[in-house]
């Protein structure tokens, strides 16, 4: 059964994600998991969106209760907070860098780690809210994905702190990411399609609808699994690339919207489900595959899974970012999208 599979590479990607981490006692970095930084020293900076690899323990830890990966998602949070500026975003690709993307997706992933390990400190509470005020006060009108998620670290904050504003701030990006879904089903991202990352954003809005019971959540869910079930891969192909899709919304949706199930099979028969060529991707996608695995509900029948990796590459990117953008990224990246997109 694909659960089986799923929990084969989590097992083999925990393993991965120990190996990245920095453990000496009393380093600059403990805790650290963006080795090229620590252990490398092939970059100058790190790189917040590798902490997200605390969800991924989390998730273990709450299943196995592994003393060690308790000490592990422990230092790992405390070293995000220290990548937090003093307005409350973190870095990707720059040590000045102040990504809209980066603080929403790992502040939502240190705020699921925490309802997973149930405990927090004060400190990480304080830089939680710090991103949240950061989030906030901005919005990334041009990638859905990004939206969606600082929309869900909202909803989790706003839960986890009681924060009615939060709660309320959540709503309004989530009605921004809606406002991207167009009438034939998909979600629009830079004035065009990308079948992979709209699987993500589906992924966002399940766990959004899974939160809320909202129904518009699940009419938005249906349209795009409705679009997909109905999508000619052959000619679609013959067009874009899409070569991985993330599984865990339809997984989630398989039995709330119509051909659900048979979207599923689909996403699992034509696609790689395990979005993991990289080493950032163990990082920032492995916990999803911890989704899927939660939100399986029943076998189907689809052709066969494989759970081998090819997890000794070592490499730690597909592609270099920019160093020409980090000029921009100190003041958000995304507010220069928002400019290039309204000219052109």
């Amino acid at each position: 059964m694909r659960n089986e599979v799923y929990i084969e590479i989590i097992n083999r990607g925990v393993n991965k994600l120990l190996e990245f981490q920095d453990t000496r006692k009393g380093s600059l970095t403990e805790g650290c998991f963006f080795y090229p930084y620590w252990r490398d020293k092939k970059e100058s900076y790190v790189n917040s969106r590798w902490q997200e690899s605390v969800l991924t323990l989390s998730w273990y830890f709450n299943k196995f209760n592994n003393e060690e990966i308790w000490g592990r998602i422990v230092k790992g949070i405390d070293f995000w907070c220290k990548l937090q500026h003093n307005k409350g975003a973190f870095p990707e690709y720059s040590r000045y860098d102040r990504s809209f993307s980066a603080t929403a997706f790992s502040t939502l992933a240190v705020i699921n780690s925490l309802n997973l390990i149930n405990y927090s400190k004060e400190k990480w509470i304080d830089k939680i809210r710090n991103s949240c005020n950061y989030l906030i006060k901005n919005d990334d009108f041009v990638f859905a994905r990004n939206e969606m998620a600082a929309s869900l670290a909202l909803l989790k904050a706003g839960e986890y702190l009681h924060e009615l504003n939060y709660l309320q701030k959540s709503e309004k990006k989530l009605d921004i990411t809606l406002k991207k879904q167009n009438s034939k089903g998909y979600f629009v991202e830079k004035n065009m399609f990308d079948l992979s990352y709209n699987t993500l954003i589906l992924e966002l809005l399940g766990h959004y609808y899974l939160n809320t019971n909202d129904r518009r959540i699940l009419e938005s869910a249906s349209k795009f699994i409705n679009f997909f079930f109905n999508l000619d891969l052959k000619t679609f192909r013959k067009f874009r690339k899409a070569e991985w899709i993330i599984v865990g919304g339809f997984e989630i949706f398989a039995n709330e919207v119509k051909n659900g199930k048979e979207a599923l099979i689909k996403a699992l028969n034509n696609f790689n489900f395990h979005h993991l060529e990289y080493d950032n991707n163990f990082c920032t996608d492995l916990y999803k595959l911890c989704y899927a695995y939660d939100n399986f509900k029943e076998d189907l029948e689809h052709l066969e899974l494989k759970s081998d990796l090819n997890i000794n590459k070592n490499i730690y990117y597909q592609n270099r970012p920019s160093k020409f953008l980090n000029i921009l990224r100190p003041f958000g990246i995304h507010n220069f999208m928002k400019i290039k997109q309204k000219l052109f």
